[in-house]
C-alpha cells in the first residue's frame, strides 16, 4: 500500500448528521453539489455538513486524516450564491456561472478522500459507495423533479413540456450533460435557459465521473505515492487539454462545456488534494507556514473573484479561462482550514449554513426562475411575489424544508427499503418523462381544449354590453375591459360545438337530400322553410340561429324551420359532386329563404395562376394561402357566372336570397399566431379596409353576383369590425377565431346579429324574431 496504517482518528465533532454522502454544484443551468465530508464513527464513513453550536473546529486534525471543515461549507456558499444570484439577473455578477467549476473541485476533494481511504482500509464496496449516492443525491432531486413535473404540466404548452421532458429523461439516468449537448444550441442561448431541468447537466457530469473514478482509486491506491501522484496528474492534465482543443468544435463551445471527460480534470484536481491530504509526509500547509497559507488563501480568493467579475457568456469557457475558479478553489482548499481568512469568511456560521443547503438550493433555484418567468415574461408586469429576488427566497425556504424534512431523514434512516424505495421513484420519474416526450397533448393543460361555448362565458360579454338592446352587438367596440391571457388564448384551440338537442338528422325520406352532415333545426314549419348552404362556414353559424331559436321559444313565438345542407371542405359551387341536386332540391322546395355562407377565399381565386385546362371549372382545393396551382381566371369567372344564374333562378321562383360576403380573417386571428413561447405575442386589430382591398377582386365577383340578382349581402363586419379595426380578440381579451376563419360558437351566438334578418326572411314578415 502506498499509505502507512490509519493513526487514531481526530476527536469527532458534534454534527448535525452522519453518514451523510454528499456533493453539489452551481452554475447556471448547472446542478447539484455533491459534498461528502467524514468523520470517522464505528467504522463508518460518515458525511457532516454543519456544526451545531457553530463553535470552530477542535484541535487541528493530523494531516493525514480527513475531519470535518467548515470552511469546505463556506466555499460551497461561495460557489452557490453567485450562480443563484447570475440566473436571478444576469448582469450583477456576469462569471457567476463558474460557481459550478467549485462545486467540481469540491466534490472531487471530497468524494475523492472517502474512496481512498476506503480502499486503503480495504472496506470499499461499489455497493456501499452508490448506496451512500442514492442517499444523499434522491432525495432532494426526486422532490425538485416532482415539482417540475406538475408545475410544467399546468404551465406548459407541448413544445416547452416535451424540451424539458426530454432533459428529466436524461437527468433521472444522470445523463442530462449529453442530452443537452446535442441540442446544438450553446449554454446560453435563451431556448435552453427556457428549461426548468438544464441545470441538471452538472450533475451528469459529476456522476459520470464517480462511475470509473472508483477503479482509477483502486489502481492508484497499489502504486508508490510518487507513481498515483503522477497518474492523477496525467488524468488532469490529458482531460484539461481535451477541454482547451474542443474549444469552438462544431461551431461552439458545447463539448467543451458538456463532454463529461473536458470536466473530468477539475475533480480529478479535488482528488489529487484529498490523495495529498492523506499523506502523512505531506505536512498541512497552515502548520508548516501560517503567513504562506493566508497567502495562498488570498491568491485563491482573488483568482474566484476576478472568474467572477472578469469571465462573462461572450468568452471561449470552460478553456483556459477555467483555471481561475478551479485553481482558486484547490488553493483555498488547499491552504484552509486555519488562516485568518477562513475564520473570518468561508468559516462563518451564515457561510456555513449557505453551504450546508447549498444542494437543495441548487436544485431548487433554477425551476422556480424559469417558471416564473415563462408564467410572466414581461418583467415590468410581473407582480412582487413572482420577481426574481422573490423565487431566491422561495429557493432558500424550500431547501431548508427540503434539507431537514426529507434530506437527513432517509440518510439517517437504516432501513434495507430506503435505496430501492428511492431507486423506484427514480424509474417513475423516468417512465414519466418517457410518456410527456411521446403524449405531451396528455399531459399538458394548457393544451386540452376548453369549450367556453356555453355557460359563464355569455356573462361577461352582456356584463360589458353597454347601450341599449337595439344596438348592433359589436366585437370590436372599445374599450378593452380585459388583457389576453395564455389561458385564454389556449382555451380557443379546439373551441368547435356538436349540434345541440335542437338538431336533428334529416330523414331518409326528406326531399332534402338527407347526408351525413345535414340537420334540421325546429322541424315541421315547411311553409316558413330556410335553407342554409355551404361549407364549415354554414355550420359556423349554428350558434346565433339556436339562440334565435331558443329565444322565440321562450317568448311563445314563431320561428321557422332551417335546414342546414352544408358540409366541411364542400363549397356550395358548380364545381363539386352533387351541387346541381341541392340547386334542384331548392327549386322544388321552394323556401322562403336560401343563405350562401362559405369561405370564397378559399374555393376561388380570380388571380389564380393556373392555365386554361378546357374543362369543368375547378375550385382551389388546398391549403389556406396555397397557391392554387389547379384554378385558372376562366375557372373563376365561369364558377361566379353560374353562381349568379342559380340565384337568379331563385329570386325568379320568388325564393329571397341571402349571400355572406368577405370577412376578415387569416393567420392573425388563429389562437397559435397570439402566442410568442409561453407568453402572449402579437394580438393587434387587422384592417377591415386593408383586407378589403387584398381581395377587391373578388369582392367584387361576389357582390356584384349577388347585386345583379337584387339578392342580399350579409357583412359580417357590421359585427365584426369597429371603425377600420376588426379586433383578433375580444373586449374580455378571448381569441374571436378558433382557427384562421372560423368564429367562436360563443361569438356567434352573442354577437353575429347580422344573420338575424335571414331567419326574419323565413318567416315572411320583419316582426316575429327578437335579436339581442
Amino acid at each position: 500500500m502506498a499509505y502507512p496504517p490509519p493513526t487514531a482518528p481526530p476527536t469527532p465533532m458534534r454534527h448535525l448528521h452522519d453518514n451523510d454522502d454528499d456533493d453539489r454544484h452551481g452554475r447556471s443551468p448547472v446542478a447539484s453539489d455533491h459534498y461528502e465530508v467524514e468523520t470517522p464513527r464505528d467504522d463508518i464513513q460518515s458525511m457532516v455538513t454543519v456544526v451545531v453550536d457553530g463553535s470552530p473546529p477542535a484541535a487541528p486534525a493530523p494531516a493525514h486524516s480527513l475531519s470535518y471543515r467548515p470552511d469546505i461549507d463556506g466555499l460551497r456558499a461561495l460557489a452557490v450564491i453567485p450562480v443563484v444570484v447570475f440566473h436571478a439577473y444576469p448582469t450583477s455578477i456576469p462569471g457567476g456561472f463558474i460557481g459550478v467549476d467549485i462545486f467540481f473541485v469540491i466534490s472531487g476533494y471530497l468524494i475523492s478522500g472517502i474512496l481512498f481511504k476506503e480502499t486503503r482500509q480495504g472496506k470499499f464496496t461499489y455497493a456501499n459507495f452508490y448506496s451512500r449516492r442514492i442517499r444523499r443525491i434522491f432525495p432532494g432531486l426526486i422532490l425538485v423533479l416532482t415539482f417540475t413535473i406538475v408545475a410544467g404540466c399546468f404551465w406548459y404548452l407541448e413544445d416547452a413540456l416535451v424540451s424539458m421532458a426530454k432533459t428529466l429523461t436524461a437527468g433521472a439516468v444522470f445523463g442530462a450533460n449529453i442530452q443537452v449537448l446535442f441540442l446544438k444550441q450553446t449554454y446560453f442561448s435563451s431556448s435552453v435557459k427556457e428549461d426548468p431541468l438544464l441545470h441538471l447537466w452538472s450533475l451528469g457530469v459529476e456522476e459520470q465521473f464517480y462511475i470509473f473514478w472508483p477503479f482509477v482509486v483502486a489502481l492508484l491506491a497499489k502504486l508508490p505515492a510518487k507513481a498515483a501522484v503522477a497518474g492523477q496528474v496525467l488524468i488532469l492534465v490529458a482531460s484539461f487539454a481535451l477541454n482547451i482543443s474542443l474549444l469552438g468544435y462544431d461551431g461552439n463551445n458545447n463539448w467543451s462545456f458538456y463532454f463529461p471527460f473536458c470536466r473530468f480534470w477539475q475533480m480529478a484536481m479535488g482528488g489529487l488534494l484529498a490523495y495529498m491530504s492523506l499523506d502523512p509526509s505531506v505536512p498541512r500547509l497552515s502548520s508548516v507556514s501560517p503567513l504562506g497559507a493566508t497567502a495562498v488563501c488570498a491568491v485563491g480568493f482573488a483568482l474566484i473573484i476576478v472568474g467572477f467579475v472578469c469571465i462573462d457568456e461572450s468568452m471561449a469557457f470552460p478553456g483556459w479561462w477555467s483555471l481561475l475558479p478551479t485553481v482558486g478553489a484547490a488553493l483555498l482548499i488547499l491552504s484552509g482550514p486555519d488562516t485568518l481568512l477562513h475564520k473570518w469568511t468561508l468559516s462563518l456560521r451564515p457561510a456555513v449554513f449557505i453551504g450546508h443547503i447549498s444542494y437543495a438550493l441548487y436544485l431548487w433555484h433554477w425551476p422556480l426562475l424559469v417558471y416564473a418567468k415563462a408564467r410572466f415574461p414581461n418583467d415590468a408586469l410581473r407582480p412582487w411575489y413572482q420577481s426574481p429576488y422573490m423565487m431566491i427566497v422561495y429557493s432558500v425556504a424550500a431547501s431548508v424544508l427540503t434539507l431537514y424534512g426529507v434530506e437527513n431523514l432517509l440518510r439517517r434512516r437504516k432501513h434495507k427499503l430506503v435505496v430501492p424505495g428511492l431507486s423506484l421513484c427514480m424509474v417513475i420519474l423516468l417512465a414519466l418523462g418517457l410518456c410527456m416526450t411521446h403524449y405531451p397533448t396528455t399531459f399538458s393543460v394548457l393544451s386540452q381544449p376548453k369549450p367556453i361555448s356555453s355557460g359563464p362565458i355569455l356573462t361577461p360579454v352582456a356584463t360589458h354590453t353597454n347601450g341599449s338592446a337595439a344596438e348592433v352587438p359589436n366585437m370590436s367596440k372599445p374599450p378593452m375591459y380585459e388583457s389576453p391571457t395564455v389561458a385564454k388564448i389556449l382555451a380557443a384551440k379546439g373551441d368547435y360545438q356538436p349540434d345541440g338537442p335542437e338538431f336533428h338528422t334529416v330523414d331518409a325520406g326528406s326531399p332534402y337530400i338527407p347526408t351525413s352532415e345535414n340537420m334540421i333545426l325546429n322541424m315541421g314549419q315547411k311553409d316558413n322553410l330556410v335553407i342554409v348552404f355551404g361549407d364549415s362556414h354554414g355550420h359556423m353559424l349554428k350558434p346565433r340561429f339556436s339562440y334565435l331559436y331558443h329565444q322565440a321559444v321562450t317568448k311563445s313565438a314563431p320561428f321557422p324551420t332551417i335546414v342546414f345542407k352544408t358540409r366541411n371542405g364542400t363549397p356550395p359551387l358548380a364545381c363539386t359532386p352533387g351541387h346541381a341536386d341541392v340547386v334542384d332540391m331548392i327549386k322544388q322546395v321552394k323556401p322562403k329563404a336560401v343563405f350562401y355562407a362559405t369561405d370564397w377565399p378559399q374555393w376561388i381565386r380570380p388571380n389564380a395562376g393556373a392555365a386554361d385546362h378546357g374543362t369543368s371549372p375547378q375550385c382551389c382545393t388546398a391549403g389556406y394561402v396555397d397557391a392554387c396551382t389547379n384554378q385558372s381566371p376562366k375557372d373563376a369567372k365561369q364558377l361566379i357566372a353560374t353562381f349568379q344564374s342559380e340565384l337568379a333562378a331563385f329570386t325568379a321562383l320568388g325564393i329571397k336570397v341571402f349571400v355572406a360576403t368577405l370577412n376578415p380573417e387569416g393567420p392573425a386571428f388563429n389562437f397559435a399566431n397570439m402566442l410568442n413561447g409561453n407568453s402572449v405575442g402579437a394580438v393587434s386589430p387587422v384592417s377591415k379596409s386593408a383586407y378589403k382591398a387584398a381581395h377587391a377582386d373578388l369582392i367584387a365577383m361576389v357582390e356584384g353576383a349577388v347585386k345583379a340578382v337584387n339578392g342580399t349581402i350579409i357583412d359580417y363586419t357590421d359585427n365584426q369590425c369597429w371603425k377600420d379595426d376588426c379586433n383578433v380578440v375580444s373586449n374580455v381579451g378571448e381569441p374571436l377565431m378558433r382557427d384562421n376563419d372560423h368564429f367562436r360558437p360563443a361569438y356567434v351566438a352573442s354577437y353575429l346579429s347580422v344573420v338575424d334578418q335571414v331567419a326574419i326572411a323565413g318567416l315572411g314578415n320583419t316582426t316575429s324574431v327578437k335579436t339581442m
